[in-house]
């Protein structure tokens, strides 16, 4: 399910300049593509200025996202690693790995994180993601 939810949408790129940038790469292609809208994009950003980094998974990951009404489209994934990680407010470990959600509903996408979950809970694949460099590799990761 992850892998479908994401297969179209993976980046690979050696730096942003802030967290925001990152999160403006990671989001373009679920632009493009019609699974969000730029007010979804603003949302993240905006959600992380108010509340926080609330969107850090684990030590160097992050899923960014917004409510659903702040224009989510349809379900989906993207993925973007960082050669170079970026600082969230308030951390002390870059962010490397980046699935940004589209969810428009508050149960389509439950499946995919509960598979994202197990894969980011396996330090064994967490390591393995932080040394990928390539599409393919990260598609073998989370089959």
């Amino acid at each position: 399910m992850l892998k479908e939810l994401i297969a179209d949408r993976i980046k690979f790129i050696d730096k942003a300049n802030s967290w925001e940038e990152a999160i403006r790469l990671s989001s373009r292609s679920l632009i493009d593509q019609d699974f969000i809208q730029e007010s979804y994009l603003d949302a993240m950003i905006d959600g992380i200025d108010e509340f926080g980094p609330y969107i850090i998974l684990a030590d160097g990951v992050a899923m960014p996202h917004a409510r659903p009404e702040d224009g989510a489209i349809k379900t989906g994934f993207s993925f973007l690693k960082l050669k170079e990680g970026v600082l969230f407010p308030n951390t002390e470990i870059p962010v490397t790995l980046l699935f940004t959600l589209s969810a428009p509903d508050a149960d389509s996408h439950i499946e995919a994180i509960i598979k994202l979950a197990s894969i980011l809970e396996d330090d064994n694949t967490l390591v393995q993601l932080t040394q990928i460099t390539n599409k393919e590799d990260f598609l073998k990761i989370i089959k």
